[in-house]
């Protein structure tokens, strides 16, 4: 079976000289957010995809900021990412899915936002050799349809060349790197 869906892909790898253009407040700020944007910008691919319209990436940040969505110290919340989800009008929920129930939430049309290892690096941190029962992210990603070789991801980052429109991930490589969390969105 394949399931695939036509969702944008929103890269972080921007052109700070169009700080202004970006609706950022300087060239810093648009520095900053290009970094830390990973979780605004999985939310601006599946609300523009299922409400057929393209959000400002500065504007969606600047809402997720007001409901206390992000902290400088652990990024993106997924509670806050649930909520301004809601806000644009869709439907959202935190969970802790395995494989397959990411495939079974894909088929039925729930888009799955999930915390993953940036660019599916399985490169284990101290804390991870330490606290080896848990599962640490840091990076989040839409997964936009599966077949029986894997889950295709699109995959944004600063990194230009990391940047992936519906990039196939086997699925050993994906269960290395996923945590286990995702955000399901749907209409």
């Amino acid at each position: 079976m394949k399931v695939l869906y036509e969702i944008p892909l929103y890269s972080q790898n921007w052109n700070l000289d169009e700080w202004k253009k970006l609706g950022f407040s300087s060239r810093d700020d648009a520095e900053y957010w290009e970094r830390s944007c990973c979780g605004i910008l999985c939310v601006n691919e599946i609300a523009s995809f299922l409400n057929e319209t393209k959000y400002s990436t500065s504007s969606l940040i600047k809402q997720g900021q007001e409901l206390g969505g992000y902290s400088e110290e652990y990024g993106w919340k997924h509670e806050g990412l649930v909520r301004l989800v809601e806000k644009l009008g869709l439907h959202a929920e935190r969970k802790t899915l395995s494989t397959k129930e990411l495939q079974k939430a894909l088929e039925e049309k729930k888009l799955p936002i999930v915390s993953i290892k940036w660019a599916f690096k399985n490169n284990k941190l101290l804390i991870e050799k330490i606290l080896f029962w848990k599962r640490f992210g840091g990076h989040l990603a839409v997964v936009v349809g599966y077949d029986d070789e894997g889950f295709y991801v699109n995959h944004t980052s600063k990194v230009a060349e990391q940047n992936w429109k519906a990039g196939l991930v086997p699925y050993d490589k994906f269960n290395d790197c996923y945590t286990g969390r995702a955000i399901l969105v749907w209409k």
